[in-house]
């Protein structure tokens, strides 16, 4: 009985700090009372300790130790705020109180770090710190990571208590926008809108014979442009979709491939893009309204191609409509939520004013609350005082904290990353090496950007990821002649479709689970689903008018050229159009394929007369069969 009781405490504490790091973030965007790097550190707080305390831990000596690291989580962090002027006049000066904060801070964040995200973001920091520490043990065919080494007196306040390396731009970030568009995130999702949104989808495509896998691709890009995680949005779009899917008839493998794809494309669909596209802004000095327009095009084209493709599996395989009674009316649906669009119409609206992302996230949120109330209340008069409203809030309040304490970390851990690779050389070195590499092909230097940053996706969040290739990365590619905006949404695209790409695939790894099929057949259907997303990237840095930069006229022939390009590539996979394809004329496709996604004007035209052919011949062949 003790401990039940004892958990019922610690869960209690965690939900009061919960709420109260929602409500300090919400009257933070109105009216900041504290300097940047101050509210960092608080941010950093309340992530720490929500860490640690967690809900329903055990008991025993491991509860205790949980305690322990949370008071010092608090003590550290706590300690930066109140000595903030005195940090920042020392100028590096730190004394040994300082560095003991340092050490216990880095010690709290490398463990939160690991709770939150297992061994390899974990590992990553560990080795960086040991890097920056010993970088002079490398000599002979290593010589090219040796460097002299920082003493642990010098190192460990030049990532903490020195004020850079965790408190900087990328935690900056997570302390401003992410939390914000978490918070909305959590009373949005409480709110219902994840249950109008699938219906939505249902409504929209249900009719047609892609019907179940339409609705997944329609409500999993809703929903993940918000949540700003594959991995969760599988998770919760996936139970409802995936079953749907395979009782409709798509095999288990391909129904949780979909439904993979679809996720891992909505942390590329605007308005909120998931947090990293935040971290973008802070790092170029771009506006997000900039970027999220920039995305819009390449965004649409990745859903495009695969609802072009779950129908053409669908007309190839056979399959029927849903029937009509399991699909929600479409005038009931908007009826009973059409609401739920407004707080997204309104952060565009806002961003595209030229408001902060934060202005925009608190006015969202301010629109959120106001349609749920009005909503509500034409259904009950006494809603606003009914205890399901206290609970809306209270619950969406929690869910958004929650969902931003592990972002925190990761932003935390990934500026100490940033920082040792900056400190000791590292990051110019790379950037020598990739040039020195490329040599006189630009080309090179973008192939070798795209396996970096996949591969440091595959086990280190999104968001981190995007992160340490954007420091390593970019700049090279920009010296290369590519255009700053083109070049990171590049290194973020491929950190983003690491969700999907095998060996790890870890959204595909979900949805396998959901579907009860082989996690590398599953994966491997992902990649091809999911191809249209590792082609864009080559396309819009080259041809910037997919990012609808330049006049009307270029953008809407290349925008066309990659419509019917993606459509062919989807044809070709699926071997079906209008009725089979035989050998010769798949292959046709795949030409017709190639030369469309290449944008010139020469190999454009030949795109677009091989498209007509096959075309009219598959018509024509149509009335033959009929005849």
């Amino acid at each position: 009985m003790e401990k039940v009781e004892n958990n019922k405490i610690q869960n209690k504490l965690f939900l009061i700090i919960a709420v109260l790091m929602s409500l300090y973030h919400i009257s933070y965007a109105v009216r900041p009372i504290f300097s940047p790097t101050e509210n960092q550190a608080l941010h950093l707080f309340f992530c720490l300790v929500l860490i640690y305390i967690g809900r329903y831990k055990k008991q025993g000596i491991k509860k205790y130790i949980d305690y322990g690291l949370a008071l010092l989580s608090a003590f550290s962090t706590l300690y930066i705020m109140f000595h903030f002027e005195r940090l920042v006049n020392a100028a590096g000066n730190s004394t040994k109180m300082d560095i003991i904060v340092g050490l216990i801070l880095l010690i709290v964040l490398i463990e939160a770090t690991r709770r939150a995200f297992g061994a390899i973001l974990t590992g990553l920091l560990v080795l960086s710190l040991l890097y920056a520490r010993y970088g002079f043990v490398f000599t002979g065919p290593l010589n090219f990571f040796n460097h002299s080494g920082y003493v642990w007196a010098r190192l460990i306040p030049s990532v903490t208590v020195n004020l850079a390396g965790i408190f900087g731009t990328v935690l900056e970030v997570s302390a401003t926008y992410i939390v914000l568009f978490m918070i909305f995130g959590g009373l949005l999702e409480v709110s219902g809108a994840g249950e109008f949104f699938i219906n939505l989808a249902l409504a929209l495509g249900g009719r047609s014979r892609s019907g179940p896998a339409q609705a997944a691709v329609i409500s999993s890009g809703l929903v993940g442009s918000i949540n700003g995680s594959a991995v969760a949005n599988v998770a919760t779009t996936g139970v409802f979709t995936i079953p749907m899917m395979k009782d409709r008839g798509y095999p288990a493998p391909f129904a949780g491939a979909v439904e993979s794809v679809a996720s891992t494309g909505g942390m590329i669909m605007p308005p909120v893009m998931g947090a990293a596209a935040f971290v973008m802004s802070g790092i170029t000095g771009i506006p997000y309204a900039q970027i999220a327009i920039a995305a819009l095009v390449p965004a649409l084209l990745y859903y495009f191609t695969t609802s072009c493709t779950v129908h053409l599996r669908a007309l190839k395989i056979g399959l029927k409509p849903l029937p009509e009674d399991e699909i929600p009316n479409l005038k009931k649906v908007l009826k009973d939520g059409w609401y739920f669009i407004l707080p997204l119409i309104t952060i565009m609206i806002f961003m595209f004013k030229g408001y902060s992302a934060l202005k925009a996230g608190f006015y969202g949120i301010c629109i959120l609350l106001l349609v749920v109330i009005v909503g509500n209340t034409k259904k009950d008069k006494t809603y606003l005082l009914s205890k399901e409203f206290r609970k809306f809030i209270f619950d969406g309040l929690v869910v958004g904290a929650e969902s931003s304490i592990s972002v925190g970390a990761a932003c935390a851990a990934m500026g100490v990353v940033s920082q040792t690779f900056i400190m000791t050389g590292l990051a110019l070195k790379i950037v020598f090496f990739i040039k020195r590499f490329a040599g006189n092909t630009p080309f090179i230097g973008l192939v070798l950007t795209m396996i970096i940053s996949i591969f440091f996706g595959m086990g280190v969040p999104t968001t981190a990821s995007y992160i340490l290739v954007a420091v390593l990365g970019a700049p090279v590619l920009v010296e290369l002649g590519y255009p700053l905006l083109s070049v990171h949404l590049f290194i973020y695209y491929y950190a983003i479709l690491a969700n999907i790409t095998p060996p790890v695939a870890s959204a595909a790894l979900v949805g396998s689970r959901i579907a009860f099929s082989d996690y590398y057949e599953t994966s491997i259907q992902a990649v091809k689903l999911g191809l249209t997303g590792f082609i864009l990237p080559f396309i819009f840095i080259y041809h910037t008018e997919l990012l609808l930069q330049g006049n009307f006229i270029d953008i809407f022939k290349v925008v066309f050229s990659c419509v019917l390009g993606l459509l062919s590539m989807s044809i070709f996979f699926e071997g079906w159009f209008m009725r089979g394809l035989s050998t010769i004329e798949r292959i046709l496709y795949g030409v017709a394929f190639i030369l469309l996604v290449y944008p010139e004007f020469y190999t454009d035209i030949a795109g677009y007369i091989l498209f007509v052919v096959l075309f009219i011949l598959q018509k024509k062949n149509i009335k033959k069969e009929i005849i």
